[in-house]
């Protein structure tokens, strides 16, 4: 899988998440992110690029991050076949 980014989420990414897209796979504009970790769980994130960046933002983003606060996200492609993206999400002791 090839890693569009990674973070370690803080209170202040509840509002929204900025990242590079190191990758090369998000497209220009807004878009909507369909995402999971285990494929039983799934979230639908709003994203827009502006220059060289992305933000993820929404009431969705919001939710799913306020009980990660500490953990560690990372954001994968979507894989040849699949309309999705996967995460890792590894929780971390305050």
């Amino acid at each position: 899988m090839e890693q569009i980014d990674a973070v370690n989420l803080v209170a202040n990414h509840v509002q929204r998440w900025r990242l590079r897209n190191r990758s090369g796979t998000l497209p220009a504009g807004r878009i909507v992110l369909t995402v999971t970790e285990d494929e039983k769980q799934w979230w639908r994130f709003e994203c827009r690029s502006e220059g060289d960046m992305h933000y993820i933002t929404g009431t969705e983003w919001s939710r799913f991050v306020q009980p990660r606060i500490n953990a560690r996200l990372t954001l994968y492609a979507q894989r040849d076949g699949e309309n999705f993206h996967r995460m890792k999400v590894i929780m971390r002791r305050n």
